[in-house]
């Protein structure tokens, strides 16, 4: 398995590179790389010249990218994040478009990497070739190396923080986990459930880190654009989220996988698809309540299978998640392997396949999304999401029921 995941990587690496040398064959559009990074590097160049407050005017960066690109039509996709994301932008701004972009193809999977070398540190196994298999099979996951890093998006900096906040969890360092989790605040969907987690787990510690956390990047904020820049992206916020849930097909449906893409994929815009949604929503979140009850006082590994269940959907009980946030569910997998080597690898033999079909589905996802109008990373994450609320259910009840006694 890790030879296969490094002849990805390696397939997939030297096939972008011929591709940037000039070089071409049939098919070589699908190996260009750089697909939205135009859209954070405008931002990059409007936030030097011009400042935040004009971060969000459409037309402001659809003039800028003419300008850095000649010939160019339109941005693929506008700048919808908040100012300091833009500020990590401004030095390769400063460079052309292709060496910033070659920078940018060069750190992105090193940042992701270091995700990586955080959760082995803490939950990978002590075999060399298990701990081998964790890099290669993420940095070849299809979501990071095909959305993520051929695509040109920043989801390995929520990986990065959720991977650091896991970490110093784990090392019991709650308050600066807390403070490092708020990070994926950048996009508000990647955290829509680690608030209500770390209420209803008595993770207070945790929660007051997230709250500092969320404050600090206000404050950053202010000083980068002030409330002007803030009212600005609420309204991006607003319309954007009108516009994934409204009639109109404003993002490529295919490449979705949230629960609200899916209903909608399969039955369209309909009260059916409306109540699946609805009634699905409320089954799961009642039983990720009931899981982060009972972890309060649970041992280490239904804690780290109730981490594994919220991560994993968080993904899924959404209105807006991309292939390419689904990066998230490798710290999941990691979690719920270290769990099940911890008890004696009992449910191993149903994880194994489900972790095989997250893993592959994601390949061949979009195809099938368009042929059969069903997205089937969703059925495999959800597949996964399941397993964890099971596996986490039963974890904490024989955690509770070893426990002594007074």
């Amino acid at each position: 398995m890790a030879a296969a995941c490094a002849a990805i990587i390696a397939v997939l690496t030297i096939g972008v590179a011929l591709k940037a040398s000039g070089l071409s064959w049939p098919g070589d559009q699908s190996w260009t790389p750089g697909g939205d990074f135009a859209a954070f590097y405008v931002a990059g160049r409007i936030l030097g010249e011009h400042g935040a407050v004009d971060l969000y005017n459409v037309g402001l960066q659809e003039r800028v990218y003419r300008e850095v690109v000649p010939g160019a039509r339109s941005l693929n996709r506008t700048f919808a994040y908040p100012p300091y994301i833009a500020a990590l932008f401004t030095p390769l701004a400063m460079l052309g478009v292709g060496p910033a972009l070659t920078a940018f193809m060069l750190l992105t999977p090193l940042l992701f990497a270091a995700g990586l070398a955080l959760l082995d540190a803490r939950f990978g196994a002590t075999a060399r070739d298990e701990r081998v298999l964790l890099f290669v099979a993420g940095l070849s996951f299809f979501p990071f190396i095909g959305y993520s890093w051929l695509g040109a998006q920043i989801s390995s900096i929520g990986f990065a923080a959720v991977a650091l906040a896991l970490f110093e969890e784990d090392r019991g360092r709650w308050l600066t986990s807390g403070i490092v989790l708020s990070l994926c605040l950048y996009k508000p969907t990647l955290a829509v459930l680690f608030p209500p987690m770390l209420l209803i787990a008595g993770r207070v510690p945790q929660l007051a880190g997230f709250v500092v956390g969320a404050g600090l990047q206000v404050g950053v904020w202010l000083a980068l654009g002030g409330t002007a820049s803030m009212a600005a992206f609420i309204d991006e916020l607003r319309w954007t989220a009108a516009n994934t849930t409204s009639s109109n097909q404003l993002f490529n449906p295919y490449r979705y996988v949230d629960v609200n893409a899916f209903f909608r994929l399969a039955f369209g815009r309909s009260t059916t698809a409306s109540m699946l949604i609805g009634a699905s929503g409320l089954a799961i979140g009642a039983a990720l309540v009931t899981v982060w009850v009972r972890a309060r006082n649970a041992d280490r590994p239904a804690r780290l299978l109730m981490w594994a269940a919220t991560i994993t959907w968080t993904l899924v009980l959404n209105v807006y998640v991309p292939l390419y946030d689904t990066v998230l569910v490798v710290a999941a997998a990691a979690l719920a392997v270290e769990a099940v080597r911890a008890r004696g690898w009992q449910g191993w033999r149903r994880l194994a396949p489900i972790l095989i079909a997250v893993y592959a589905t994601p390949w061949i996802a979009e195809i099938c999304a368009r042929t059969l109008r069903i997205q089937i990373y969703t059925v495999a994450l959800s597949a996964f999401g399941v397993w964890l609320l099971v596996e986490s259910l039963r974890s904490t009840a024989a955690s509770s029921a070893s426990a002594p006694h007074a």
